[in-house]
C-alpha cells in the first residue's frame, strides 16, 4: 500500500469516527433530555390512581417496545404514542439492555423471540437491574403463555396478534397498578 493510500484510508476512517462521535453526542443529549423528563415527571408524582391514565396519560410514562419486526414496532409505537406515552423501541436484546441501563422505563413490552436472547431471559436482566421497570411479555407461540404467565416479573403476557385498543387498555392497567 502506498503513502497515499493509507493516508486516504486514514483519513476515511477519521471521517467515520467524527460522524460516529457526533452521533453519540447527539445520542448522549437525548438521553440526558429524557433522564430530565422522567426526573421531572416523578418529582411532580405519576399517576397517583387508576384512572390518572385514562385521561390521555397526562404524566408523561415512558415504554421501551422490544421486537425484531419492523411493523410491529411501528405500529406499537404509533398506537402509544396517539395515546400520550412516549415511546422508545430496541429491535434486539442487547439494544435494550443498554436503553433500560441508561433510562428508566416505566413499562418494557418484550417479545418472547428476538434474534440474540429469549423474551424471558431479557426481562430477568432487567429485572434483576431495575425492579421498579413492570414488563409485559407478547408472543405469538401458545406454548410460552403459560410459562411465562408464573414469572414474578413479568406483569401480562399477551399473545400475538394484539388489537390496538387492548394493547393501550392492557399498559394503562399495568402502569396504574402498583
Amino acid at each position: 500500500m502506498s503513502n497515499t493510500d493509507v493516508k486516504n484510508a486514514l483519513n476515511i476512517l477519521m471521517r467515520k469516527l467524527k460522524e460516529h462521535e457526533e452521533q453519540i453526542e447527539a445520542l448522549s443529549k437525548d438521553v440526558e433530555r429524557l433522564k430530565s423528563e422522567v426526573h421531572g415527571s416523578e418529582r411532580y408524582g405519576g399517576a397517583q390512581h387508576p384512572g390518572a391514565l385514562a385521561e390521555g396519560a397526562e404524566n408523561l410514562k415512558t415504554i421501551l417496545v422490544v421486537d425484531d419486526d419492523p411493523n410491529l414496532i411501528t405500529t406499537f409505537k404509533m398506537i402509544l404514542e396517539n395515546v400520550g406515552f412516549k415511546v422508545d423501541t430496541a429491535n434486539n436484546g442487547v439494544k435494550a439492555m443498554f436503553m433500560t441501563n441508561k433510562i428508566h422505563y416505566d413499562l418494557v413490552i418484550i417479545d418472547m423471540n428476538l434474534p440474540d436472547i429469549l423474551g424471558d431471559e431479557l426481562a430477568t436482566r432487567i429485572h434483576q437491574r431495575n425492579p421498579l421497570m413492570k414488563i409485559i411479555m407478547i408472543t405469538g407461540y401458545g406454548n410460552y403463555k403459560e410459562e411465562l404467565e408464573k414469572d414474578e416479573q413479568i406483569k401480562r403476557v399477551l399473545m400475538k396478534p394484539i388489537p390496538p385498543e387492548d394493547l393501550v387498555e392492557i399498559a394503562k392497567q399495568t402502569l396504574t397498578k402498583e
